[in-house]
């Protein structure tokens, strides 16, 4: 609870620090409304993560629109922090952590795509080799069809044929929006904090 006060605060800060119209609060209340029980830790990666009912509700044009820029904020923070590394920052592994910062980045870029398809949305998957053009690549896809999601696709509740789970497989485009700027904001830290060990290891 005490993570999720911070996490809400910096949240604030973030968005108001690039144009958004927030006000970060003076104080954060933290009232939990929905408590689910599941049999792993929906927060390690590959995980199944569970369909909350807050992220059932219906997403407007404008929520998209508001997703679609805060996108835009945290690809700029990505691209600024990565853009001029050097090919063997990029290609360092700490023993510390599990990936590198190129596997960071192209796992960022494959699960945008991903993301799309749980909504049973069929995307082409000619990924390109470098991970900077796949980056762009995927980002394009994404911010194409999201802009056009349909009524049907913008309120139903999905159970994806691709790469399906046999647990917590539900998704809407709710869900959909949340995770787009959450896990690339979650990369992005980490892999500043893979510059900081690679710089600290010198």
């Amino acid at each position: 609870m005490k993570k999720v006060k911070a996490a809400a605060l910096e949240w604030h800060l973030w968005a108001r620090a690039r144009g958004e119209s927030v006000k970060p609060p003076s104080r954060v209340l933290v009232v939990p409304m929905e408590v689910m029980h599941v049999t792993y830790n929906p927060v390690d990666a590959g995980k199944p993560e569970p369909l909350f009912w807050s992220e059932t509700l219906p997403v407007s044009k404008g929520d998209i629109s508001k997703t679609l820029r805060l996108m835009e904020h945290s690809r700029s923070d990505l691209l600024e922090l990565c853009s001029g590394l050097d090919r063997k920052v990029v290609r360092w592994k700490p023993r510390v952590e599990p990936r590198t910062i190129g596997n960071c980045l192209r796992h960022i870029a494959i699960v945008e795509w991903w993301y799309v398809t749980r909504l049973n949305i069929d995307l082409p998957r000619d990924f390109p080799q470098d991970v900077f053009r796949l980056l762009q690549y995927t980002r394009l896809l994404a911010v194409k069809r999201l802009s056009k999601l349909s009524k049907e696709e913008r309120t139903g509740v999905f159970q994806p044929t691709n790469d399906p789970s046999p647990i917590s497989n539900l998704w809407t485009a709710r869900k959909v929006l949340r995770r787009f700027v959450d896990h690339e904001r979650l990369h992005t830290n980490y892999i500043r904090r893979l510059i900081q060990l690679y710089e600290s290891s010198d």
